[in-house]
């Protein structure tokens, strides 16, 4: 990624001299870029008001197998260069439906093309700013988004001639202007390129038998009148007075929430808009939102009938009483444990989290804590780290359990809530309730939710794109239903990729723009079968740039925390086996599927202790010679061997673990061993 002290620089591809074109000559061309946002060839995403500290953007249309485009590459390259330090970023889209990601990326490769070009792929950026021929450049003001010039680069390149050299420099007098704070002298010239195929506008688009069946599937679920919609979107009118918001929301992708990049999954509650709709829509808004003839298909989108959205529960188990909730400060997570009352042991086809008040809940995560006979079966889930039995986040709807599979609830177990409240400002009460809806019968296969964690990082202050990852072992042949990933509000992106032991590995969910508003459960269409032996890596990014605009604060080092204003990174898996087996046995549980717990190999002694990396909790635990202990990646303290004790002082605080033999033990039980290197 580009950092944001930079000159944007979107470079739109095109084909090469289509038979049927559009023009914007003799209409009103537009004096303000919009936002958007768009993934470019390598799956990143790009927000055009991300870029608002820049000093300029500028945005060139080309395209691939264009031969003034090509030839334009060194020199936009050398612009790039030069202004680089003085607030120039360069970036690219491409709006030719005939250029996909692969084919882009090719001809980067052959010309050597390394600014990120972004996929406008259902051409509205093209449309709305109203360019039909590639080589064409704009240079817009992010103080107040103005569009300063509009034009072509220089006059070196035209129509199967070429100059030595150019006698006009426009794109690089446009923006010495515009740095200097002075007006473009010249801020429209003749752009001499391929013209861009843009496909016939949508025509004759019914808002009865199009837009409203769309506005019905894509958006209602969520805008029924007592769901999570800001307003009830059960009339032409609800939306014709809000034309403007929707078309920003969707320009940017902000609605329908959905995060996945296209060429992952397929999903089965996958709500985005595909490129003809995403036209169809921005045309139908464009035009105006004609109500024209027909019923109404939002008329018949009806208020919710019950808070529960899967229906009234067979269980309620409640908190005893509400939490008061202040007006503003920072609440540390509460812990509430309710007993489950049932005299019988059950198995779940859904189990649904409801807040008291969703305008305070960060999240609430739900533990099962089994009888005391079933105590060495507990499911270690460390706090939501290493999974949980059910949760409420932002934006996760919630549905039933992947056919077949059901959890197992045992008579006598006690169900744990956890509960992350941020402060609005107003004083609140929250009772949170979880609805159990019964299986009829024996399932065929146990339901499980655990998760790949990282709690060992650094972000530095500013940086835009600090990397994370981490990664969970599949210890048995497993069939994988969904995915979700968790981070607060400086996440940027995360990924999954299945490496599998034959050597080949498979991207199986990409989500490039990460936004904490909406944590979706991202359910395979068809469930994806894991052979034992497979790792699921989990990579991602922070922002912690003044660029994020959900940042905190971009001048303070980030570490992990349960407060939105630190960060996580968290990969939920939710799975079942492919074969039947003992509901209380999850071989990818946590311990043996990610650490080895095994022991030193030799007694543990002053001498045979450094060099070796040991997981304490969150911790990594690296003993260093000469008593020094670091803790993660930024912590440092000492360590003592002290009898049959090993003394650690860290921030103020001493900690005492149990050696026996080769093992290191706290009263949790025993660390697990991650690696032994030669001390020095």
């Amino acid at each position: 990624m580009l950092r944001s002290k930079s000159l944007l620089f979107l470079f739109v591809a095109a084909a090469v001299c289509p038979v049927q074109a559009e023009t914007a000559a003799g209409s009103e061309l537009p004096s303000q870029m919009r936002n958007f946002r768009l993934e470019d060839q390598h799956g990143e995403s790009h927000e055009l008001y991300r870029y608002r500290e820049s000093k300029a953007v500028v945005l060139f249309f080309a395209g691939n197998g264009c031969p003034i485009v090509r030839k334009s590459i060194a020199n936009l390259k050398a612009l790039r260069d030069e202004y680089r330090a003085k607030g120039v970023t360069f970036l690219s889209i491409n709006s030719n439906p005939g250029d996909d990601r692969e084919s882009v990326l090719k001809e980067c490769e052959e010309y050597q093309i390394d600014f990120p070009i972004l996929l406008d792929e259902a051409q509205v950026v093209a449309r709305t700013l109203k360019v039909d021929r590639t080589a064409t450049v704009l240079v817009a003001v992010p103080k107040d988004w103005r569009i300063a010039y509009r034009g072509a680069v220089d006059d070196r390149l035209d129509y199967g001639a070429q100059k030595p050299e150019a006698s006009h420099a426009w794109l690089k007098d446009a923006l010495e202007a515009v740095l200097a704070g002075q007006e473009v002298a010249t801020p429209v010239t003749e752009a001499k390129g391929c013209l861009i195929d843009l496909l016939p506008e949508p025509k004759k688009l019914s808002y009865s038998k199009h837009i409203g069946p769309m506005l019905k599937e894509k958006c209602a679920g969520c805008h029924a009148e007592g769901n999570i919609g800001p307003f009830p979107m059960d009339s032409y009118e609800e939306v014709a007075s809000r034309t403007r918001m929707v078309r920003e929301v969707v320009m940017t992708k902000r609605m329908p929430p959905w995060h996945a990049r296209e060429g992952t999954g397929p999903f089965r509650n996958d709500a985005s808009l595909d490129t003809d709709e995403l036209r169809s829509l921005v045309a139908w808004l464009d035009d105006g939102a004609p109500r024209g003839k027909g019923k109404d298909p939002l008329e018949k989108v009806l208020p919710m009938e019950s808070a529960w959205p899967l229906g009234e529960p067979d269980i309620v188990v409640s908190m005893p009483e509400p939490v008061h909730v202040p007006a503003d400060g920072v609440v540390e997570y509460q812990y509430i444990r309710v007993p489950y009352t049932g005299t019988e042991d059950v198995w779940l086809r859904a189990a649904d989290v409801l807040p008291g008040d969703r305008s305070v809940m960060h999240h609430a995560l739900i533990f099962l804590r089994y009888p005391e006979h079933l105590r060495n079966r507990q499911p270690e889930y460390e706090g939501g780290l290493d999974g949980f039995f059910a949760g409420y986040v932002p934006g996760m709807l919630p549905s039933e359990f992947p056919k077949g599979t059901a959890k197992f609830v045992p008579a006598g177990s006690e169900f744990v809530f956890q509960l992350h409240y941020s402060p609005t400002g107003k004083p609140t009460d929250d009772l949170t309730r979880l609805g159990l809806y019964l299986y009829k019968g024996q399932p065929k296969r146990a339901l499980y939710t655990r998760a790949a964690t990282d709690t060992d990082f650094a972000i530095p202050p500013h940086d835009p794109g600090f990397a994370a990852n981490a990664a969970f072992t599949i210890n048995k042949d497993t069939v994988l239903y969904s995915m979700s990933p968790h981070m607060h509000f400086r996440g940027k992106k995360f990924r999954y990729t299945a490496a599998y032991p034959d050597g080949t590995s498979e991207v199986l969910l990409d989500v490039p723009h990460y936004d904490f508003n909406w944590q979706t459960m991202y359910e395979f269409d068809k469930p994806k079968l894991l052979p034992a032996g497979t790792r699921i890596l989990c990579d991602g990014a922070f922002d912690n740039s003044a660029s994020n605009p959900m940042n905190p604060d971009s001048e303070r080092w980030v570490y992990f925390g349960e407060q939105t204003f630190e960060e996580m990174f968290i990969g939920y898996l939710r799975y079942t086996y492919a074969e039947e087996g003992d509901p209380f046995d999850d071989p990818n549980g946590p311990g043996e599927s990610r650490e080895v717990l095994a022991g030193l190999g030799e007694p543990i002694t002053a001498e045979s202790l450094p060099g070796s990396v040991w997981r304490a909790g969150r911790f990594k635990l690296r003993f260093r010679p000469d008593g020094v202990l670091q803790v993660g990646r930024v912590m440092t303290g000492t360590w003592a061997i002290e009898g049959e004790q090993l003394r650690l002082d860290v921030d103020g605080e001493t900690h005492l673990l149990r050696v026996e033999g080769d093992h290191l033990l706290s009263e949790d039980g025993p660390l697990a061993l991650l690696d032994r290197k030669p001390a020095g």
